[in-house]
């Protein structure tokens, strides 16, 4: 959905707008509301920022080469958490294995967007943009999708709205209140003040509404950070008339030093990341059912282990999916998508997991399957330059 404004904004309104939305609760440009939303189905997408090493999320070891190249990283044969006889989820994961076995995940490895170089800024760019190349002014594939239809709409939660959600579609975004809550009173008379303003009053009245949405389920929830957003996201997502795709970003993935094997930095980050999914399962109750979640990261890491017990910017890695919206699919294999080997010809450049699944028909199919969206419309606007042969999760 595209929507522009008649009037101009000046100065003066910009700044009251800004310090009204601040002052309810942090909630900027909520532009949802207003639209008729139409299906039961929910995305939520997660971007973990930094590269997550896919090696040590969901390991190969029945690849003979795997102890070859990094036997510092892979924690000890009994303690994995075995989804075939090829491969196991990190001892970290328990509650993801807990879904697999559920049939409510799914995971694909070698996968990777169109780059192929090592730049997070770069890398980052195609993987939210989903072009073949980073573009320093390009839109989001996610606000493309949005553009061509009406009953889709999205919200951004964190401080700011990332490149996924940028463009001409309207999109939604909230973040935590950093400041004092306002008495009902104050916003009743701010209500009042602003009832006859055409643009500040509907922004007040969005701000209201979200803020009461979230509000509604953690009264009593002392969280914070990344476990405040998955929070919310449960609350917007379930919520009557509320946003049925919201995006969350996840930082401090670019494991270099010490990226630990077992315990470590690294297994720290796969408990975060497991809790907040088994937490997001929990926060959406029945919601869940017509529920995905899309987690992904810009390229994958080394094969072998750096000089510093770290892992360096590699190419190919791993993709979730988790949700009750899978159990759709049927009867699948734990880990999809052909494996490419970790033998030294096997290795891209010498030194990376080469990747043999296009994480661009991996997000279209969901899109097409799970949300409803028009395939040809994937193809051409969304993911121009996509492999044609697609990709199924069944």
């Amino acid at each position: 959905m595209t929507h522009q404004h008649n009037s101009r904004i000046n100065r003066r309104q910009f700044i009251q707008s800004a310090a009204l939305l601040a002052a309810a609760g942090s909630l900027p440009g909520l532009s949802w509301a207003n639209s008729v939303i139409s299906g039961n189905n929910k995305l939520a997408v997660i971007i973990l920022r930094g590269a997550m090493d896919g090696l040590a999320a969901v390991i190969p070891y029945g690849d003979a080469a795997l102890r070859t190249h990094r036997a510092a990283l892979v924690p000890a044969d009994e303690t994995l958490l075995k989804l075939d006889n090829f491969f196991a989820l990190h001892p970290a994961f328990p509650g993801l294995f807990q879904l697999q076995k559920a049939g409510e995940l799914s995971i694909v490895h070698a996968i990777a967007s169109a780059y192929r170089e090592r730049s997070h800024f770069d890398g980052q760019n195609v993987l939210e943009s989903g072009l073949e190349m980073a573009r320093p002014n390009a839109s989001g594939w996610l606000n493309r999708a949005l553009q061509a239809q009406s009953h889709q709409q999205a919200m951004a939660l964190g401080q700011s709205v990332p490149l996924i959600l940028r463009g001409q579609a309207i999109v939604g975004s909230w973040a935590p209140s950093v400041l004092p809550a306002l008495n009902e009173d104050t916003l009743t008379r701010l209500q009042g003040l602003y009832s006859d303003d055409s643009f500040l009053g509907p922004r007040l009245q969005e701000a209201i509404d979200a803020k009461a949405i979230v509000s509604a389920g953690m009264s009593k929830s002392r969280a914070t950070g990344f476990t405040a957003l998955i929070d919310a996201a449960g609350n917007f997502l379930k919520a009557p008339g509320g946003p049925n795709i919201v995006v969350l970003e996840n930082n401090g993935w670019d494991t270099h030093v010490n990226q630990g094997g077992a315990q470590g930095t690294l297994p720290r980050k796969f408990t975060e990341l497991d809790n907040s999914i088994t937490r997001l399962k929990t926060a959406l109750g029945t919601t869940w059912q017509n529920t995905v979640v899309v987690v992904m990261t810009e390229f994958g890491r080394t094969v072998r282990v750096n000089g510093t017990l770290g892992t360096d910017h590699g190419t190919a890695g791993v993709a979730f999916l988790a949700g009750g919206g899978l159990t759709k699919y049927g009867s699948r294999p734990a880990v999809l998508g052909p494996w490419p080997g970790l033998s030294e010809g096997n290795l891209r450049e010498g030194r990376d997991l080469q990747p043999t699944n296009d994480l661009r028909s991996l997000i279209a199919e969901i899109l097409q399957s799970h949300m409803g969206f028009n395939g040809q419309l994937l193809r051409d606007l969304v993911f121009p330059g996509m492999p044609m042969s697609g990709f199924r999760v069944s």
